[in-house]
């Protein structure tokens, strides 16, 4: 070393040096740890590594223009679908139509099965045109699936023509195309309504639900009148002959099956005035008080009818052991103590019958009325009891606080029938025994 002279020294680094190199020294530090002792760390490392952006924009919009156009493929497949159930539901509609004119111009009679098949057609036409009406799809079938490339390609050359195709055959086939209920519904009552057409049971069946399906429950009373006024056609008969009924007879009262649903579908119309047409057509008709006084009291009738004829035969046996006492006073003290006995019970049974309330809800029968009109007209008052609780309160507590013209009409046409609606004894809370 020269004299004289300092000796040099390491010139010192900043502090932001020092800060780098202890940087370099942690980071090469942590690289040895992971790539020789933790693998999975960097693995994951590697994964996510972020993608360049532009791919995943172009992805996103290839997607996005895919689905769109999957929907929008699906809307117009849907317009589609919807036109050719609308075709074909024409046609089945006009082939109805064409059996119902060959019925009218027939030269005989026809059976009930022909008439059964066309009121059957007309329903499945109803059902179907409901089913268009509120988009209830066809059921599924097996599609065959295209990539989203191919669906591209094929789509680029045609899309529009087709599209204005379908829109044009949308516009000509739409929802205003279908039948109308009340068309439909006109169909069928003009059929029933021929002079050639039996209305029977099955036929009045299926026509009381078709106009329930329809919802147009207004012709129901006048099927109900045609059931027993309407001449009865000879069925094969060429040229057609006729015999006229007896509305009166039992054989014309409405089946109680059928009463029953023709009073629901008016219940459900909330029409108190069909309803109560209803009635008067079922279970006020004279025919449906002869049915009831067959059915009902045909047995107990024929029971009566023999029972003093038994009970003789049974006093006459009785007398072979009188003993001591003359046989024939013994036979006639039999026979009248017996006949007594039976007499008293069955008046008193006929009398708990007719006079039990337990089964009345609102309608109940007037003190005074004859207990044999009770009997057979029990039915018309159920069917006035169902009505009033059909348009009066569901809760209990407030029956009798109900208002209206429609209430206070059918209030006194009740009580013109010999019923009262709500009597007062009957109510709960005004009889201590109740």
């Amino acid at each position: 070393m020269k004299p004289g002279r300092l000796p040099l020294r390491a010139q010192s680094r900043p502090v932001c040096q020092l800060c780098d190199y202890i940087r370099q020294q942690l980071g090469s530090r942590r690289v040895f740890l992971s790539t020789s002792t933790l693998q999975a760390p960097l693995i994951r490392r590697q994964t996510a590594r972020p993608q360049p952006l532009a791919p995943q924009i172009l992805l996103r919009n290839i997607t996005t223009t895919t689905r769109k156009s999957a929907v929008a493929e699906a809307r117009d497949d849907g317009g589609v679908q919807t036109s050719d159930r609308i075709v074909a539901l024409k046609t089945k509609l006009a082939g109805v139509e064409a059996r119902i004119r060959e019925i009218y111009h027939s030269p005989k009679v026809e059976t009930e099965a022909v008439i059964l098949a066309a009121l059957d057609g007309l329903e499945h036409v109803a059902q179907q045109a409901i089913a268009i009406r509120s988009r209830q799809p066809l059921p599924a079938k097996a599609s065959i699936r295209q990539s989203s490339a191919g669906a591209i390609l094929s789509g680029l050359g045609s899309e529009e023509n087709a599209r204005d195709e379908r829109k044009t055959r949308s516009k000509q086939l739409g929802l205003d195309a279908l039948p109308s209920p009340s068309y439909i519904s006109k169909i069928a009552e003009d059929l029933i309504k021929h002079e050639k057409v039996f209305l029977s049971p099955n036929v009045l069946a299926v026509y009381i639900h078709l106009q329930r399906l329809l919802a147009r429950p207004k012709t129901i009373p006048e099927a109900l009148y045609l059931y027993a006024n309407k001449p009865v056609p000879v069925e094969g008969s060429s040229p057609p002959k006729f015999s006229r009924p007896s509305p009166k007879s039992a054989k014309q009262a409405i089946p109680a099956d059928l009463a029953d649903e023709a009073l629901t579908a008016a219940i459900d119309a909330k029409d108190l005035s069909l309803a109560l047409d209803v009635v008067d057509q079922t279970y006020r008709a004279p025919a449906w008080r002869r049915h009831r006084m067959i059915t009902k009291m045909g047995l107990p009738a024929t029971l009566m009818a023999i029972t003093p004829l038994a009970l003789y035969m049974i006093a006459q046996e009785l007398s072979v052991y009188s003993g001591y006492i003359d046989p024939w006073t013994f036979k006639l003290y039999a026979f009248a103590g017996m006949s007594t006995y039976v007499m008293c019970t069955g008046t008193l049974g006929f009398v708990a019958l007719t006079t039990n309330n337990d089964h009345h809800d609102r309608v109940v029968w007037r003190p005074g009325v004859p207990l044999l009109d009770r009997y057979f007209r029990e039915d018309e008052r159920a069917a006035l009891d169902r009505i009033a609780c059909a348009w009066g309160f569901k809760e209990v507590w407030k029956r009798g606080d109900e208002e209206g013209d429609d209430w206070e009409g059918l209030r006194q046409w009740v009580l013109l029938r010999g019923m009262v609606l709500d009597k007062p004894d009957l109510m709960p809370g005004m009889n201590p025994g109740r």
